[in-house]
Order: C-alpha cells, then structure tokens, then sequence
C-alpha cells in the first residue's frame, strides 16, 4: 500500500480501515492523474507558442507580465523577475532572447539611472493579444463543456480543500517536524 497507517488520522469522520485507504489512494491517484494531464496542456502550449511565436511558455508569461502595468506597460526589472519567481540570471537570458526577436525593448530609467525598464514593442502586443485569444477560446469552451454550476461548486471544493491543506501542514508540521527524529550515524 502507498500510504502509511499514520496518514489513517487525518479524515476520522469518514472512518478508518479499507473506507479510509480506498479514499486515500483515490485522492492521490486523481492528484497525479490531474497533474500529469495539467502538465501536458502546458507542455501543448509551449509547442504553440514555440511555433507560433518563436518563445518559450515561461517566455511568454514574461512577456504577458510587462502588461500589468501603468497606461505605457512599462516595467521594472526587480518587478519582473519577483512577479515571475526566476533567477535574475534567467529573466536576464528571457528578457535578451525576447529583446532579439522584437518582442520588448529593455532602457535605463531615465529619474532612476540604476533601474531598466522593459517596454513591449507593437510585435510584442500583437503576441500577447493573438494568444490572449487562444486562451480565452479555451476556457470558453471549458466554461461551456463543464457547465458554470458545476465549475462554481468546483471552485469552492477547491478553495475549501487549500484552506485544509494549509491546517493540515500547519499540524504535521508541528507534530513531525518539532524535534530532530532523524538522527545522523
């Protein structure tokens, strides 16, 4: 069995035993089979915008994020690579293979000479909006084939099951993680 007779606690309501392992293995099968099936709808994206686009996915989330700013969507680099969470090393090597294909052009601040700032070229726009597109039919048609009610109480599942992840780790973490258990030999 992949779960231990420890993890038996966490649901007590629902009983324990067989009930309680056969409710286990579905959850994490599910996790794994949602995360496998989220990871080849990004991995389809990504050979989209590669073809279309000539960019990486995590590029073009760079790229996207320059939007979220003022009227000129203009954006510091500090902003972008917290927003992003990549090494400046990695926004760095984003923001040139970007720059080279047209898609941002990267200046010194002109108040604050120690800031750059990235700008999106009408190029760069024109990408963000194409594959705003794409996204937004998608989730259209996900909205329409899953049905609005069915998504709403979905929503609130989910919402409900992070705020109890959140209590769950809180209390292994105290009850696992207090005391050095693993000792060194």
């Amino acid at each position: 069995m992949f779960l231990t007779q420890q993890s038996r606690d966490v649901l007590p309501e629902i009983g324990g035993g067989a009930e309680m392992d056969q409710i286990k293995e579905q959850l994490v099968q599910r996790s794994l089979k949602l995360r496998h099936r989220s990871i080849i709808t990004i991995a389809e994206m990504d050979m989209v915008t590669q073809i279309e686009a000539g960019i990486s996915l995590p590029e073009f989330f760079l790229l996207k994020s320059t939007t979220k700013t003022d009227s000129e969507s203009s954006f510091n680099f500090s902003t972008i690579q917290n927003s992003q969470c990549i090494s400046k090393s990695g926004v760095s090597k984003m923001l040139t293979s970007l720059e080279q294909k047209g898609y941002l052009v990267r200046e010194r601040d002109k108040n604050t000479r120690r800031k750059i700032v990235v700008t999106l070229t009408p190029t760069g726009r024109k990408i963000i909006e194409y594959f705003d597109s794409i996204i937004d039919d998608y989730l259209t048609e996900y909205i329409n084939a899953a049905g609005k009610d069915y998504l709403e109480q979905f929503f609130e599942i989910i919402d409900h099951l992070f705020q109890v992840n959140e209590r769950v780790k809180e209390k292994m973490r105290y009850k696992h993680f207090k005391t050095n258990q693993i000792k060194k030999e």
